[in-house]
């Protein structure tokens, strides 16, 4: 029988809040989905950490869930000094987090944050953006990506990779940057339909979030 192995406790830092109370106004969505608003909830967290400045981390989530889905949108935090400082920011990906008609952010909610970041420390963030209830008359899904050049301290205008009506309901997204070559980043989501089921969706960028194709 091979040796009993006894490790030291694992000692852990303070916990720290990085989140607080929501940035986003009352009555801010501007559609008529309904249900509970549950402000101040913070759900589906993801983070990601700069391959070229360890100190450097970025996080996301769901802020003000909703009982009928979603939420008002994402907000994002970001340290610089690995974690004992945060600051809060938000990408336009709903008209609670400052998006309209001519910056691509028209949406009533938000919700499946993921964010990553390139070999030379830009990051990306991707959101599903929606108007009104999935697959019914007149709603709308789409895919959105934002782009951070300053460590994810700003976030740009976001770039649509699909926008659909109430056929299909895009979901379950994920965007992972290429480990080797900051040109290139690559998004995956279902491209639901009506009657159940639908395919997998493939995308990327070449030049750095420029452009994008699918």
């Amino acid at each position: 029988m091979a040796p009993v192995v006894t490790l030291p406790p694992l000692i852990a830092d303070t916990e720290i809040r990085i989140s607080g109370d929501t940035p986003f106004a009352v009555n801010c969505t501007g559609g008529t989905l309904g249900g509970t608003e549950y402000r101040n909830a913070e759900v589906e967290p993801y983070a990601a950490v700069n391959p070229i400045n360890s100190a450097n981390i970025v996080a996301v989530w769901q802020q003000d869930r909703w009982s009928t889905g979603l939420a008002n949108g994402l907000v994002t935090a970001v340290t610089l000094d690995g974690g004992a400082t945060w600051s809060r920011t938000t990408a336009p990906f709903t008209r609670c987090a400052g998006g309209n008609a001519g910056n691509g952010g028209d949406y009533e909610r938000a919700t499946d944050p993921w964010v990553t970041f390139t070999p030379n420390g830009n990051a990306f963030q991707m959101a599903l953006a929606t108007q009104g209830a999935s697959l019914a008359a007149s709603s709308v899904s789409a895919m959105l990506v934002s782009r951070s050049t300053d460590s994810g301290q700003t976030w740009g205008n976001p770039s649509t990779l699909i926008r659909d009506g109430s056929l299909f309901f895009n979901d379950k997204n994920t965007i992972t940057a290429d480990p080797t070559d900051p040109n290139y980043v690559y998004a995956v989501w279902d491209r639901l339909v009506a009657s159940g089921g639908g395919p997998a969706v493939f995308a990327r960028t070449t030049d750095g979030g420029n452009t994008w194709e699918a």
